[in-house]
């Protein structure tokens, strides 16, 4: 009996959207899935086509992406997440902009079950899937060529906005207050995270599609929003949140007091004569809601209420390389379980020697001749208060002096404005930022967007990177007189029944664990000696081999079922259940559903996603194919009509 098609609503498509954990929570829908299953099967070439697919920074975010795909990971409910950073780093290394001499890259082995085999790929310095070209030419083709845009800031958010834009045709300027390119992942990320060799490789990936960048033009100092809107026919703001938070305590106006993004700053792009000394005191934590420390070193984080602790960890780090440094000490308002820090960075750090001490708050610096000598603390007895607010309550008699050589604040970042002029009709948001339209990146003045940091304050590079997409969009909508609108596909491929047995994760799946990749002992940690290393090929398939494959699913068709009950028999973790329907809750159209399959003398097949492995198991042994097994696979796309 031929098997009827399998058609998916949109409530439907949200369900299997979320049983694909990962994909869901990368801002730009990176299908993360696909490119770790891919390793797994050492299908190399293909799985970095996905990874940069949607993403001009992939090569970046496998170094240093704060992976909110590994947070959302299923296989991090069972035991550890799958690596998936690390994962992407491999291919990308091997495939990507970077390219990097001392790896031979990997044979091919035929394409697997998943995905298409690509006609083409360009592998050299652009890097750039044919995919990509193709939308070039059909932008090019629908009559775009002549719009001139604008774009402040190179950093990931500006940079993808004019990649975007260069693809749909457009002339693209960009204007960046620095001598050199790349934002906030040039001047704060340190270089023993991130190379500087792959930031160039990245950004001359995308300057190659035709736009330029025009260096040392700061707003309202070299430019003005008038300027550009005399030249321009949209404009982009992305330039960043370069300010940094005051602590507002006595003495914190004296020489020696340093700011942790001015102090990265000026280390990332050399001349950094001052001389620290030999003890020093970084101050991390505060009352912000983004974790600045993540900001400096992978340009965001979500928004979450308390502390600074990864860039703090950065700086003390950096300022231990400085040379004559002996001691650095860390102090964090959070105690040691609600640091935000990676546990991985704060074990790095504690092994490099940076001491770190929590429940401590700066009440005062204190100083001889205007020079900070030290720190003076109090002991905090809990951060948040019983409504969940930041409101530290400190202990009355537990004064301590740090004695120090410097102090480097590290409690946040801010915009900074003072180039808005009244006529621009630019308004502004909490934390120095612009108003925006979440959605769109429009500001409240005609034709001008802004995205990234100084939209929504620091957050990770993969938001900015969305942010940038989301705005190209919105620019090409607004210069076209078009109407933008955000769909939703599901794409489901039925599976060869004859590949039930191998289906799912490979063999001993759960009995795999989590390895990072190695990294460097700690006495060559010097420098900017990269510290994180690469996975080999054996590693990279043993760790991508832990992946569930959330993407695939049991279909189940009811009309064909006879309650054998074979498939629960034969389901290794006892998610699938027959119940009587007359045991469900749900609304209208659970009821409807019961009364179309009989009322309430109906039977029901409850399956637990949480729980099912993807083994085909179930599919394998229905004598009906009442269970079949497909493959599914979701894009959100913008599709334009007309303004009529």
């Amino acid at each position: 009996m031929p098997r009827k098609p399998f058609r998916v609503n949109l409530t439907d498509l949200s369900f299997y959207q979320d049983a694909v954990p990962c994909q869901k929570a990368c801002p730009v829908r990176t299908d993360a899935r696909g490119y770790v299953n891919a390793i797994a099967v050492g299908e190399y070439e293909r799985a970095y086509l996905i990874a940069r697919e949607m993403n001009p920074f992939a090569s970046t975010c496998g170094w240093v992406c704060g992976a909110p795909c590994e947070a959302a990971c299923r296989r991090g409910k069972i035991d550890e997440t799958i690596a998936i950073r690390a994962l992407k780093r491999f291919v990308d290394d091997h495939y990507g902009v970077f390219m990097g001499k001392d790896i031979e890259p990997p044979t091919q082995s035929g394409w697997p079950l998943y995905g298409a085999k690509p006609s083409d790929i360009n592998l050299g310095n652009s890097a750039i899937p044919v995919a990509l070209e193709e939308r070039r030419a059909a932008g090019r083709a629908a009559g775009t060529d002549g719009g001139r845009v604008a774009i402040v800031g190179s950093g990931p958010a500006g940079l993808t906005c004019a990649h975007d834009l260069a693809l749909l045709g457009y002339d693209v300027t960009i204007f960046e207050a620095s001598q050199v390119a790349g934002g906030m992942l040039r001047l704060g990320v340190p270089e023993y995270r991130l190379p500087r060799t792959l930031i160039d490789a990245e950004i001359e990936a995308i300057i190659s599609l035709g736009p330029r960048i025009v260096f040392e033009k700061a707003l309202g100092r070299d430019i003005l929003i008038a300027d550009l809107r005399r030249e321009f026919d949209a404009i982009f703001l992305a330039i960043g949140t370069y300010g940094s938070r005051k602590l507002n305590i006595d003495g914190e106006q004296q020489d020696g007091v340093l700011r942790a993004v001015d102090f990265l700053l000026n280390v990332n792009i050399g001349g950094y004569n001052l001389d620290l000394g030999r003890k020093i005191v970084v101050i991390g934590g505060g009352d912000v809601a983004m974790d600045v420390a993540r900001t400096a070193a992978r340009l965001g984080h979500e928004a979450v209420s308390g502390g600074d602790l990864e860039l703090a960890l950065d700086v003390a780090r950096t300022a231990a390389r400085l040379g004559t440094t002996e001691e650095v000490h860390c102090l964090v308002i959070e105690g040691r379980k609600a640091m935000l820090a990676d546990p991985f960075e704060i074990e790095d750090a504690e092994l490099e020697g940076v001491e770190i001490h929590n429940n401590i708050a700066p009440v005062r610096i204190v100083g001889e001749n205007d020079h900070a000598t030290g720190v003076e603390t109090l002991n905090v007895s809990r951060v948040f208060d019983d409504q969940g607010r930041f409101n530290p309550e400190l202990v009355a008699g537990t004064e301590k002096v740090w004695d120090c050589d410097s102090v480097i604040v590290s409690i946040g970042q801010v915009g900074e404005l003072e180039w808005i002029r009244p006529e621009d009709g630019l308004e502004t948001a909490r934390g120095g930022t612009l108003k925006v339209d979440s959605n769109t990146m429009a500001t409240t003045a005609e034709g001008i967007f802004a995205g990234g940091d100084i939209a929504f304050g620091p957050r990770l590079i993969i938001n900015a990177v969305a942010d940038g997409q989301k705005a190209a969009s919105s620019i090409h909508a607004y210069l076209q007189d078009l109407k933008p609108r955000r769909v939703r596909k599901g794409y489901f491929k039925p599976v060869d029944p004859r590949v039930y047995p191998s289906l799912g994760p490979l063999p001993n799946y759960m009995r795999g664990k989590l390895n990072l990749p190695p990294t460097i002992s700690v006495d060559r940690r010097v420098g900017i000696s990269l510290i994180e290393e690469r996975y080999n090929e054996q590693n990279a398939k043993e760790q991508a081999a832990r992946c569930l494959i959330c993407s695939l699913n049991p279909i189940f068709d009811s009309d064909l079922c006879i309650l054998c009950n074979g498939c629960i028999d034969v389901c290794p973790t006892d998610c699938l259940k027959l119940v009587p329907a007359s045991d469900l809750e749900g609304g209208e159209e659970v009821q409807a559903l019961i009364q179309s399959k009989g009322g309430e003398g109906a039977t029901a097949m409850l399956l637990d996603p949480r729980h099912c492995i993807r083994c085909g198991l179930c599919a394998a042994r229905c004598p009906t194919d009442a269970v079949v097994m497909h493959s599914f696979q979701f894009r959100e796309e913008l599709v334009y009509k007309e303004d009529s």
